[in-house]
């Protein structure tokens, strides 16, 4: 009875070795090939190659060693790649944003403000203060804004709609996380404001801009009331200016953000192989 456990003990080893062994054949030819993978630069399927090591051989913890220093390695030469690119695009593009903010001017109250904004020359509040307009601005992470201003009637708009060649767009007020409305009274003044954040604000822009050479027409939409004028020349020409600095603003900001992730990974990787 003993003999024949010792025999099926003995199999049953021999089995697991070679069993074994055949998986690490079969790990190392895909560790060739992903070698040969990254010599072409096939980076993206070497990728899949080394996740698909991980799944197959969960036991053979050398091998996914490698296929972990190889998934480094393809980290750190992308890395190194996108770095060069971004190094090089961001100084032409910076200086094309320095020429477009010289139309711009920046604000930003450090008491109260932890980002500040570039606005167009012509649309700064108080230049503006007794009068119907939109005001376009971007701020320092590259986000656009869209603003509002009211004063007369009490309306209480949520909504604005812009017409152009027989075309509209409205803002959408179904979410309220979309836009944020203040109004105030003084000296029997009345003023309202509607402030539409993000995709909100930049589909209104961009509508504005594409069609900003001809008549285009605002109405302010409240619950019970409606106010509409032609947006001025004036106004159309600063959307359209400040629309063209975001697009350059939003890759200065992308290429920095670029560049310091590249940095990062490969310092953490350099981290890891220090001792």
């Amino acid at each position: 009875m003993k003999s024949k456990m010792l025999f099926g003990l003995v199999i049953l080893v021999f089995y697991a070795c070679n069993t074994r062994a055949k998986e690490e054949k079969l790990a190392d030819k895909n560790l060739n090939r992903i070698e040969s993978l990254i010599k072409n630069e096939s980076y993206n399927d070497a990728k899949k190659a080394i996740d698909s090591i991980h799944i197959l051989f969960p036991r053979l913890v050398n091998k996914r060693k490698i296929a972990s220093a190889l998934k480094d390695t393809i980290i750190r030469r992308q890395s190194s790649l996108n770095l060069l690119y971004c190094e090089k695009i961001l100084p032409q593009r910076q200086h094309e944003l320095d020429s477009l903010a010289k139309k711009f001017k920046f604000e930003k109250d450090e008491n109260y403000q932890e980002i500040g904004n570039y606005i167009y020359k012509t649309q700064i509040t108080e230049l503006n203060t007794y009068r119907n307009y939109l005001k376009s601005y971007v701020d320092e992470k590259a986000t656009i804004h869209l603003v509002s201003y009211f004063t007369g009637l009490k309306i209480n708009h949520k909504a604005i709609k812009v017409e152009a060649n027989e075309l509209n767009i409205v803002s959408d007020t179904t979410n309220t996380s979309n836009s944020v409305f203040h109004s105030f009274s003084d000296g029997g003044l009345y003023w309202e404001s509607l402030s539409l954040k993000k995709t909100e604000a930049l589909k209104l822009v961009v509508f504005i801009t594409r069609n900003y050479k001809g008549k285009i027409k605002i109405t302010l939409i409240g619950n019970k009331k409606k106010s509409s004028y032609i947006l001025s020349e004036q106004d159309k020409k600063a959307i359209y200016e400040t629309y063209q600095f975001w697009i350059v603003k939003k890759d200065v900001v992308q290429l920095e953000k670029e560049i310091l992730k590249a940095k990062i990974k490969t310092e953490n990787i350099k981290l890891r192989y220090k001792n």
